[in-house]
């Protein structure tokens, strides 16, 4: 496996899974949400932003290194197992004891988010959509974000790059791609 942090993820991670999710917590998986809170672990934050909550692996993931840190989390809930993730979500706060707030909205419905050192952005993948998330954390200065794989989102973290003057650093888990964007 890998580092000491991946080790205690794995256990987290397996212990707090959705059952039945179609993403099934394998190795690589550990590994990709590992190197998200290696990123977290890095810049300490008191407040974090995460747009596409989904299930709440990032977030048990971040909670782990940043246990004192309180979690705004946006989810659009537009996937058929929506409600079943949610509902899981709801169950991983609880039983890690995250000081976490849930939104389930459009992101681009939201014209302001609340304050924050560190945002995962993990939402809407297209190219419109996810400049538009990353816009509504412009504010925020470090951000994360996820699918950077995908060309639309990488489009979109490269355009948000020159429109904000910031850079972006790229790093590829083993499973997904993904950027660290920082004010210069």
């Amino acid at each position: 496996m890998g580092d000491e942090l991946e080790t205690m993820l794995t256990d987290r991670l397996r212990i707090h899974w959705m059952p039945g999710d179609w993403f099934p917590c394998s190795p690589e998986a550990v590994a990709h949400y590992a190197a998200k809170a290696r990123v977290c672990r890095e810049y300490q934050p008191a407040r974090v932003i995460e747009i596409g909550t989904r299930c709440g692996y990032s977030l048990a993931a971040f909670h782990a290194v940043v246990p004192a840190a309180r979690f705004f989390c946006i989810d659009g809930a537009v996937d058929q197992d929506s409600p079943a993730c949610l509902d899981h979500w709801h169950k991983v706060v609880e039983q890690l004891g995250i000081d976490a707030e849930l939104v389930v909205t459009n992101s681009h419905d939201l014209r302001a988010v609340p304050p924050a050192d560190f945002a995962h952005v993990d939402g809407d993948h297209s190219y419109e959509g996810a400049l538009a998330d990353l816009r509504l954390v412009a504010d925020v200065p470090v951000i994360l974000a996820d699918d950077c794989d995908n060309d639309d989102v990488r489009r979109a973290v490269e355009q948000f790059c020159v429109e904000s003057g910031r850079t972006a650093t790229y790093y590829a888990d083993g499973l997904r791609t993904a950027a660290v964007i920082v004010e210069e």
